[in-house]
């Protein structure tokens, strides 16, 4: 009996002098370390990016992190990712890139601004990320900014550039104008070209510089370029009287794409006569066929037309007739008010014959408009007609 308390003696004692042992205190302080359990899955993602020496492990985990649809707020996973999107292997690295896209908040991110821009400057194979990346976090700071339109001025990868108009489109300035155009010129790239017109549309203000790169990429032969280049036009050259001028070439295109996208523009200009844009859309109208473009083209006569007895004789064939789509004959009552004021006699019967028997309200009011709208421009036309001297002025008494 005395011999077993000796060895369990013996034996507890080993046990004291093994704890004081380096290996067991690493292992009691790994065990302190963790001895919450992790339940948030991104610290275990972290963790396992940061720690684990199976390249599986790291790539799964990065890949997870990368596809997390919260945001990583985290400081330890924060710094995991800086630390990340510095790897040597390219997977991991561009999975990381992706996740950063959502890591930080507010406190934290000029930091990580700073940690995407070193990297951004220093792995040209991560740039295209790295742009969508800024996109994702909506970083619009003047930094980014200059790094960016540096890279539009030398780069001509398509995966850095295509990112990149993308982003200057949505957060450029106007110190990307420039930089813009002589990307457009330099590049012959359709895409390219197409990502410059998207962001000059929403990012330039009217400036000839922009217009005249518009009017001329409209003349392009890419039809996907030219509906791009019309769009932007009209955006941006709504008092533009050069954009009447490129109107005039694209209206006569046998595309029903690029007439569609020429009336857009059309209807975005101020009331503009033109004779010629004129002719053209009473050709349209005459040839019939699909209900938007003649709608269209009807509206559109109402910016351009000519006011001649051509336009409103077209305009009024089409309230006279009863297989008349009622869109298309609303567009023409509301268009013959301000087209027959030169010839005002026969379209005040038909507005007014068209108001008695509209088959709906919809199209009643529109006549009643029209004829509205042509007696009101009547009533200007009889004020504004100049006073003959002899024959208009009143005969006074002469004083005796």
């Amino acid at each position: 009996m005395q011999a077993k308390k000796i060895l369990l003696i013996s034996l507890l004692g080993g046990l004291l002098i093994l704890s004081s042992g380096p290996a067991f205190a690493k292992r009691r302080s790994r065990a302190r370390k963790y001895s919450t359990p992790i339940t948030n899955p991104v610290l275990l993602w972290a963790r396992t990016l940061s720690e684990s020496q199976d390249f599986e492990e790291r790539k799964v985990a990065a890949f997870k992190l990368s596809q997390y649809s919260q945001s990583l707020y985290q400081d330890e996973v924060v710094t995991t990712l800086i630390k990340c999107i510095k790897d040597p292997d390219e997977h991991i690295k561009v999975f990381c890139a992706k996740a950063m896209g959502k890591a930080g908040s507010k406190s934290k991110a000029d930091t990580i601004r700073r940690s995407l821009l070193e990297q951004y400057k220093q792995d040209p194979k991560l740039r295209g990320t790295l742009i969508r990346t800024f996109i994702i976090r909506k970083d619009s700071h003047a930094s980014t900014q200059d790094a960016l339109l540096e890279t539009l001025k030398q780069s001509t990868e398509l995966d850095e550039l295509l990112p990149l108009l993308d982003y200057l489109e949505q957060f450029g300035s106007s110190q990307s104008i420039v930089p813009l155009i002589a990307a457009f010129q330099k590049s012959d790239n359709s895409k390219v070209r197409r990502g410059v017109v998207k962001a000059l549309s929403e990012k330039g203000q009217g400036q000839d510089s922009v217009v005249n790169l518009l009017i001329e990429c409209s003349e392009s032969r890419d039809t996907t370029l030219v509906l791009t280049c019309l769009s932007a036009l009209q955006a941006q050259a709504k008092k533009d009287s050069k954009t009447l001028a490129a109107v005039e070439k694209t209206i006569e295109s046998s595309d029903p794409d690029v007439i569609l996208a020429s009336l857009d523009v059309i209807q975005a200009l101020p009331e503009s006569p033109n004779p010629k844009i004129s002719s053209r859309l009473i050709e349209l109208i005459e040839q019939g066929g699909d209900t938007d473009l003649l709608e269209n083209a009807i509206l559109a006569l109402g910016i351009c037309g000519d006011f001649s007895e051509a336009s409103i004789k077209v305009i009024q064939g089409l309230l006279e007739k009863k297989d008349v789509d009622e869109g298309i004959k609303i567009s023409a009552a509301l268009v013959l008010g301000k087209q027959a004021e030169k010839f005002p006699e026969g379209a005040k019967v038909v507005l007014t014959a068209c108001r008695a028997s509209a088959a709906t309200q919809s199209l009643k009011t529109a006549c009643q408009l029209g004829l509205q709208e042509l007696q009101t421009r009547e009533k200007k036309i009889k004020v504004t007609k100049p006073i003959d001297k002899v024959g208009d002025q009143e005969t006074k008494p002469e004083k005796s």
